[in-house]
């Protein structure tokens, strides 16, 4: 398998990074988008963590700035200043890639025709420029998997908007009408199968390399979690959705579904609109996502603790 991540650098990013490479898979880009922190600081903390990992071998191709047409914010109050917290990283050899992330997916998708996976991990901004440039990645790319949106309109950086789809409803609605193959896992199966006491406290007597730097950098998102959002624990949307990309036995349920969004401004924007009532017979769509309801929460711990015992 071999993927390209597109990101938002934050704890959970990089260990979709991490989980990727300790379970063989070939990782042929990193693109980075707006979303969770200060772009600039995304792109350090994403080349810091490749040298930690001792990866100067995947280059980091830094994307859009700014969704195609709306503002936005970022939330270093959730991820910490430096997406791990407040800690400020920068690394210290590794450089950023200068061509453009939307070129770079372009290229790659030619180059690996067929068998080139997508992880998207963030606001869909990349993808949607890289498509409306360049149709023919439909093809090319054999499958996209995409953290996004909600199945049950619980939001989480509105009260009914996922903050991946909120950044940018516009490009979200591209890419999931542009016929690519999508499995898209929402916010709620995060909140639903968030790393309880029992779980946290086993990866905390590890004692392993992987499991302290994974202690380390999810505990501010932790604390946000269960204090602000009043969560059972440190919820993994964007690693929840990298355990399908590797393993399908992962999932517990998933439906093909129509699945739309609502692009205004105010309450609703970012919203996803599900076609539950099969109407599709009277306004002719199709479905166009594999939605995913919920996981085994103890087929995606182990594959979480393997990986931390990797080291």
């Amino acid at each position: 398998m071999v993927f390209i991540v597109d990101c938002d650098t934050a704890e959970d990013d990089i260990f979709s990074v991490i989980m990727l490479l300790k379970n063989k898979k070939d990782i042929v880009g990193i693109t980075i988008v707006e979303g969770n922190i200060n772009f600039d600081q995304q792109v350090d903390t994403m080349l810091w963590a490749l040298e930690y990992l001792g990866r100067d071998d995947i280059p980091v191709f830094p994307g859009s700035r700014r969704p195609l047409v709306k503002s936005f914010k970022t939330v270093e109050e959730v991820h910490g200043k430096g997406g791990i917290g407040d800690e400020i990283v920068k690394p210290s050899k590794l450089k950023a890639s200068n061509k453009h992330a939307v070129d770079a997916i372009i290229e790659l998708s030619d180059r690996y025709a067929g068998e080139l996976e997508f992880l998207a991990i963030s606001p869909l901004t990349n993808l949607a420029l890289a498509y409306l440039k360049y149709p023919k990645i439909v093809e090319n790319i054999k499958h996209v998997y995409i953290m996004g949106g909600t199945i049950y309109g619980r939001g989480n950086i509105t009260p009914i908007a996922e903050y991946n789809f909120w950044v940018d409803p516009e490009a979200a609605k591209i890419v999931l009408n542009a016929g690519f193959q999508i499995t898209m896992v929402p916010w709620e199966v995060a909140v639903m199968n968030a790393i309880d006491d029992n779980t946290w406290n086993y990866i905390k007597n590890m004692n392993t390399k992987l499991s302290n730097f994974y202690i380390k950098i999810y505990s501010h998102y932790r604390n946000f979690s269960m204090k602000r959002q009043r969560m059972r624990g440190n919820p993994h949307p964007d690693v929840i959705t990298t355990s399908i990309a590797i393993d399908r036995t992962i999932i517990k349920k998933a439906n093909m579904e129509y699945v739309d969004i609502e692009t205004n401004d105010g309450l609703t924007r970012g919203a996803v609109v599900i076609d539950y009532l099969d109407a599709g017979h009277i306004i002719t769509n199709k479905p166009n996502v594999e939605l995913v309801y919920d996981i085994d929460y103890g087929k995606f711990v182990e594959i979480l603790v393997n990986t931390l015992k990797s080291d």
